[in-house]
This record gives C-alpha cells, sequence and structure tokens, in this order.
C-alpha cells in the first residue's frame, strides 16, 4: 500500500513538472514566433511620374499596407501593381503603366522600392444620369449636391466623387425626415478599351415624415412650461433634424436646465410621423462661483456670482454679481421676467452700486434701471429702459453731486463665422440715453457708439478694426457726473497709455471730456510656433471738449495664442506723445471678436 501511494505520489509530481515545462515552452515559442513578426528591414516607397491628388492617394494606399521586409518584397510585387491600380482608378485612370524596381539585395541601405507611373489617359464620363425621384426631386438642397458633385458628362470618371454624392444624399434624406430613401439604380459601367464610363444614379426619397406628438414625463411637462413659447416640433410640421438642433440650443440658453435631450422616435413612426421624446432635468436652484483674476488695467479682483435661474415656473431668474479690484468695487443684482420668449423677449430690473476710485475720479453711484429686451424680430437687438441714477462725485478740482432719470435705448448686432478665432464677423452697438432738468439735475444727450470688425486677407492671418465715438450733447454736455464723461486710454481704447488717463485736465488734474474718438488697425499674421500670431497694431485718437487737441498715438505689436478656450492676447503699446515715450503692457484672454 506504502510503494502504491509512493509510486502515485511521483506520478503526479511528474506530470505537474511537465505541464509547467509545456507551460513554459509555448510561451517561449510565442515570444519566438512574435519577434519573427517583427520587421526589422522594411522598405520604403518613391513614387515617380505622378503629382497631386493621384499622388497622394497612392502613397495613402501604400502607406495602409502592412510593413514588408526587404528580403521578401519579391513576393509582393504583384501585390503592390494591383494596389496602385486600384488607386489610379478611383481617379478615373483604368490603363496605366507600372514600373517597379526593387531594392539592391546586396547593398543593405538599399530599402527603396522605386514606383514608376504612367498614368495614362483618364476616362471619361460618356453618359451620367443622375435622377432624384420622390417628394424631394424638387428640394434645393438635392439639386446643389448635384451640382457640387462634379459628375457631369465629359468629366473625368472620379469613384470618390461619387461615393461621397451618394453618402451626401443619404445624410440630407435623414436630415429632413425622407426615412424610407433608397437608390433605385447604384453604378458605374466602365468600358475600359474606349476610355469612357457611364454613371446611372437613380434616388427616390419617398415621402417626407412630419413630426408627432411629443412624449414626457410629468416632471418635464412641468418644466417645460416656462419655455412653451420656445417649441417649435409641432405635430404635423415637416420633419427635420436642424429644428430639433435649434430646439435643443434655445432650452439651453435659457440657463434654466442642467440636461437637455430631445429624440426622435423614428422607430414607433406611424402614418409617416415620428413622435418626439423630451427629457429635462432643472438646474440647481443656487448657481454660486468665486473667481480671483489680474488685468493689466484695473489690477488684481475678486469676483462672486450667485445665480438662481428658475425661480418659479413663470421663469423668472434672479443673478447677482460682485467684483472688488484696487480701484473699483462694484455690486448688481438683476431680475429677470420673461414676456414671450425667455431668450428674445423679455423684461429685467436692474439695481447697482459703484465706487470708483481711479486717477483724478473719486465716485459712488447707485444705479436702478427698468429694461424691455426685443430680439425676437429682425437682426438688431434692441435693450429698451429707463435708467434712475445718483451718483456723488470729485473729477479733479471739480466736485458735486446729480440725480438723471434717463430713458436709454442700447442697440447691439453682431455677425460672425464663428469660434473664438472667426475669419471674418463685425459688431456694432450704439448706447443711446438722454435726460431733462425739468426732472434731473442735467440737461443732456449723450451717445457711444462702437463697431469693430475682422476679416482674413489669407487663411492664417486676420485685420482687425475698431472705431468708437462718443459724445455729450445738449446745454450741460460740460459739467455731467464724473461716470457720463469720457476718458480715452487702456487696453481697449488706445494702448501704450494708462487706463482711462487721458482727457482735459483742469487744475486738479483730469477733468473728463464731452467727445471721445478712438480707432484702431491691427494685422495678425504666422510666427511659426503652433496655434500663434504676431500682431502689428496702430491705436489713435482724443477725448477733447472741442477737437483742438493734437490726436494721441498708440503703435506697437503683440504675441497671440489661439487656445482652445479663447485667446492668450500680450501687448506692448507705445505712448508717442509722452516725453520720453511711454511703454505698456497689455494682457488680456478672451475671445479675439
Amino acid at each position: 500500500m506504502t510503494i502504491y501511494l509512493l509510486k502515485k505520489y511521483l506520478s503526479l509530481i511528474l506530470l505537474s513538472t511537465a505541464l509547467v515545462i509545456t507551460g513554459c515552452s509555448s510561451n517561449d515559442e510565442e515570444l519566438i514566433e512574435e519577434k519573427k513578426n517583427v520587421v526589422v528591414d522594411p522598405v520604403s516607397f518613391n513614387v515617380e511620374g505622378v503629382s497631386g491628388a493621384v499622388l497622394e492617394n497612392i502613397e495613402a494606399h501604400l502607406n495602409a499596407i502592412p510593413p514588408i521586409s526587404k528580403k521578401r518584397v519579391f513576393i509582393f510585387r504583384r501585390e503592390l501593381r494591383e494596389t496602385i491600380s486600384t488607386s489610379l482608378r478611383a481617379n478615373g485612370y483604368y490603363n496605366p503603366k507600372i514600373e517597379i524596381t526593387l531594392p539592391k539585395i546586396k547593398d543593405e541601405k538599399d530599402r527603396v522600392v522605386h514606383i514608376k507611373v504612367d498614368q495614362g489617359k483618364p476616362l471619361y464620363v460618356r453618359y451620367c444620369n443622375v435622377e432624384i425621384l420622390g417628394e424631394g426631386a424638387n428640394y434645393r438642397i438635392f439639386k446643389n449636391l448635384l451640382k457640387d458633385s462634379g459628375l457631369t458628362s465629359y468629366s473625368i470618371v472620379n469613384h470618390q466623387a461619387y461615393e461621397k454624392l451618394k453618402s451626401d444624399l443619404n445624410a440630407a434624406a435623414l436630415s429632413l425626415g425622407f426615412f424610407d430613401a433608397q437608390y433605385i439604380s447604384s453604378r458605374i459601367m466602365v468600358y475600359a478599351d474606349q476610355n469612357v464610363a457611364d454613371i446611372e444614379l437613380t434616388y427616390d426619397t419617398g415621402k417626407r415624415y412630419k413630426f408627432g406628438e411629443m412624449i414626457a414625463d410629468e416632471k418635464t411637462k412641468e418644466l417645460l412650461t416656462p419655455v412653451e413659447s420656445l417649441y417649435t416640433l409641432n405635430e404635423g410640421k415637416n420633419f427635420s433634424t436642424r429644428t430639433i438642433n435649434d430646439y435643443v440650443n434655445s432650452l439651453n440658453q435659457t440657463g434654466y436646465y442642467r440636461s437637455v435631450d430631445v429624440s426622435p422616435k423614428i422607430d414607433e413612426a406611424q402614418d409617416l410621423k415620428v413622435p418626439v421624446e423630451v427629457s429635462l432635468e432643472r438646474m440647481r436652484n443656487n448657481l454660486m462661483r468665486l473667481g480671483v483674476g489680474y488685468s493689466t488695467d484695473e489690477g488684481p479682483r475678486v469676483l462672486f456670482e450667485w445665480d438662481k435661474p428658475l425661480l418659479n415656473l413663470k421663469g423668472h431668474s434672479l443673478s447677482t454679481k460682485a467684483v472688488i479690484s484696487p480701484i473699483t468695487q462694484d455690486a448688481s443684482i438683476v431680475y429677470k421676467i420673461p414676456r414671450d420668449n425667455p431668450n428674445l423677449d423679455y423684461y429685467y430690473i436692474n439695481a447697482s452700486q459703484t465706487h470708483t476710485d481711479l486717477n483724478d475720479t473719486l465716485s459712488d453711484r447707485s444705479h436702478l434701471s427698468f429694461h424691455y429686451v426685443a430680439n425676437d424680430t429682425g437682426k438688431w437687438r434692441r435693450d429698451y429702459s429707463l435708467r434712475a441714477e445718483y451718483e456723488d462725485y470729485k473729477q479733479g478740482a471739480d466736485e458735486g453731486f446729480g440725480w438723471n432719470l434717463m430713458p436709454s435705448l442700447l442697440i447691439s448686432r453682431r455677425e460672425s463665422s464663428g469660434g473664438f478665432d472667426p475669419k471674418f464677423g463685425y459688431s456694432i452697438n450704439l448706447d443711446l440715453s438722454a435726460a431733462s432738468n425739468m426732472i434731473s439735475d442735467y440737461t443732456f444727450f449723450r451717445f457711444l457708439a462702437t463697431f469693430k470688425s475682422v476679416i482674413s486677407p489669407t487663411e492664417n492671418t486676420r485685420l482687425i478694426t475698431r472705431v468708437q465715438q462718443g459724445g455729450n450733447l445738449g446745454s450741460d454736455g460740460n459739467n455731467l457726473p464724473a461716470s457720463l464723461r469720457f476718458f480715452a486710454g487702456g487696453d481697449n481704447s488706445i494702448r501704450g497709455y494708462g487706463y482711462l488717463d487721458e482727457s482735459p485736465t483742469n487744475s486738479g488734474g483730469l477733468n473728463g471730456a464731452r467727445y471721445l474718438t478712438t480707432g484702431s488697425v491691427e494685422y495678425q499674421f504666422p510666427c511659426g510656433i503652433s496655434n500663434s500670431r504676431l500682431a502689428l497694431f496702430v491705436d489713435g485718437g482724443t477725448a477733447t471738449d472741442d477737437y483742438k487737441d493734437d490726436l494721441l498715438w498708440g503703435p506697437g505689436f503683440g504675441y497671440r495664442y489661439l487656445s482652445p478656450y479663447g485667446t492668450v492676447r500680450v501687448d506692448l503699446g507705445f505712448a508717442l506723445d509722452h516725453d520720453p515715450v511711454d511703454v505698456r503692457l497689455h494682457v488680456a484672454f478672451g475671445p479675439e471678436f
């Protein structure tokens, strides 16, 4: 019995050892095989005889081939020839001549496969019949796709353009709700011996689907109450993904919701109507933000914001803001009341208290205003308001206090190609206000107009211009409270001069001006560093009472870094009218336009 157990024990040991050796052997074989698969002498390709898009397509096809060893490249001669022929056919060349010269075997340093290509005559489209059937036959979007595809009779056969057109037609059909669209025929018939091809493409869009009923749970239905006017997916309206996207954007713009999900239920469509499911999550009741920053004009500053984005189901909201810097302490509260469209048509009440201690200005200003914003029609944003202000001030040797009740209008418009670095665009702002000594302490009419534009002479250059004109008209235009007077200088005025540090003077220092005129021209160009440009600029202007003063000039240069979150701007401006010439550094971050 003991001998039997001993034999059995020895057998188990031998079996375990064998399994371990087998496992090790298997792993070693895998490592050896893996090493065998590593190409230590890969060849490269040099293509001659073609250029442009044809060359790029050949190189793209060759680069897609796994690395080939120089020792085995002769095996792949046929595959290389077929790969090149395939890439040439995509560009309409069906009868090429291809010469392949392999690297010299005895020369270890020679690992280049030389390929000489004679693309031959291209294949021309003899007969091109592209037809759109169904309800979408007269839609401009499909006609434009056909026109832009370049597929016409007597053109060179281009398979990439053909496939792109098919893909674009499908994408357009789906975005417009032609969910039953299909190709009745789709083929390119090649007659290589005649160097011609016939294209036949027939696309039936079928009927266009429409929006169906809205699906939402009770929570979402309640949250939709303040934005009923924004709903554009009405039952029976033609389906469009753009309409859905615009609706989602308008809901997000209100600031009422933490998440917005609008999903068309295409699989549940009945009678050509697609139900739409809407799901909303309410934004938190309290949003707070604390920030610390630095401005070359104002120095260090602290920012605190507290918002209540949805006070009730009528869409009312409340926001408060406080900014503290060495020269300005400002606290404001805004209460917003939607009239119809909460994004474009609403009222708001603004109350603020501002203390300013800058240069020769010492001011305490209390402000209360009632506003109506109308942006629901037209391209101009119109902000009508009635502003009440009381200001206790000292401006140089001039001091006093003033009460004004001012009807005001702020008109603005902005167009751009979009993004933080638009290629073109412009903005216009016109701020108008007036008061009469019948109910105020002063009689005046005040205006401030600002125009800014950006154009792109080339892909990577920008020309930015800015013009600003302001004035205080009326019998009291010369002695208004400090906050209504004009000053020049600073990052958004005349670089090279101190922030709001230029105006007529009195015995106590700066007095402020009745008129303001400033302008700027800036040219940005690449500097060889990724996402960067250099800038050359000339700023000029004046803050004056009578335009008898000389214009102030502030040329300079700067650096622009285009980050994903905005543009970092660093400028050196030179104040030519100071003796000696003053040099100032300006640093800013944010959208360029």
